[in-house]
């Protein structure tokens, strides 16, 4: 077989195998008490379904005080972790980890009257981790995008979440992102964001963009942040800034659109290499 033949069809098995895992991570998703809804894959019909879904039909979360955590917490392989998040001051009403792992029994503690919503990414025969957003309103709509890493070709998810908000007909939508790190270029790094803001710019209301953004290079920063602002997102600054940084840069970022802060801050822990963030806004 020609090499550029192989190349091809290697890049096909493993955009199956990757196709073949979501989709077995979601099979199960009863079972693990994840949200029940409609998950589109695709940009474009991701896009199309926003919106589509009554409010009426749904929780809302509470317009006039929303409260975040944003969490790499490293496959939670230190059990502490929950402990941590526990002593984050706050019920969140949105809770977004990257790195989230199924093979743990913590869930039924930190977000057993929750829902649950899971976009796999990296995948062994003995575990599933990728980034789980954990709700105190049941989504509308969910969309998993996934991206390849482009040396060890593993995946990476992003997951948007749409949810309907008290006292207004507005929905917010709400971005899990793990982007691509192991990379010398900024290419795949780039096509990712674009896929998010492919999404993002057909949404009319409220955005909040989150996640562990892997921005350790300081193009791969510019690149998120020119695309945020394109779409009308500020960034967050924080009273206490304990977020983890890579040579020098902070790699964790929360971006908003049409949302005011009543507080942002980050705490140090012990149990994950990233510190979580947390955040009160409103609309």
């Amino acid at each position: 077989m020609h090499p550029i033949s192989r190349l091809a069809a290697l890049g096909a098995l493993l955009t199956l195998t990757a196709c073949a895992s979501q989709t077995a991570a979601i099979s199960g998703s009863a079972s693990l008490g994840l949200a029940a809804v409609v998950i589109q894959t695709e940009p474009e019909s991701c896009a199309a379904q926003l919106g589509s879904t009554r409010q009426s039909l749904h929780d809302e979360l509470d317009s006039s005080d929303i409260q975040i955590v944003n969490w790499n917490i490293q496959k939670g392989k230190d059990p502490e972790w929950a402990a941590d998040l526990a002593a984050i001051r706050g019920e969140p009403d949105l809770m977004i980890f990257q790195e989230a792992s199924l093979n743990t029994d913590a869930w039924g503690v930190v977000a057993s009257d929750q829902y649950r919503s899971f976009a796999p990414g990296y995948r062994t025969r003995r575990s599933v981790t990728g980034v789980m957003t954990v709700s105190s309103a049941e989504p509308l709509t969910q969309c998993n995008l996934v991206s390849l890493e482009p040396w060890i070709r593993t995946p990476k998810a992003t997951m948007i979440t749409e949810y309907g908000m008290t006292g207004t007909d507005q929905t917010l939508l709400v971005v899990n992102a793990h982007a691509v790190n192991f990379t010398f270029g900024v290419r795949a790094f780039q096509e990712q964001i674009r896929k998010m803001q492919s999404v993002l710019s057909e949404h009319p209301g409220p955005i909040l963009l989150s996640g562990d953004f892997n921005t350790w290079r300081g193009r791969r920063f510019e690149i998120l942040h020119e695309v945020a602002e394109s779409l009308g997102l500020a960034m967050l600054d924080y009273d206490v800034d304990h977020r983890k940084r890579v040579f020098g840069q902070p790699v964790d970022h929360i971006y908003v659109r049409g949302l005011q802060v009543i507080e942002a801050t980050t705490h140090r822990v012990g149990s994950s290499d990233h510190n979580p963030i947390s955040v009160r806004l409103r609309l």
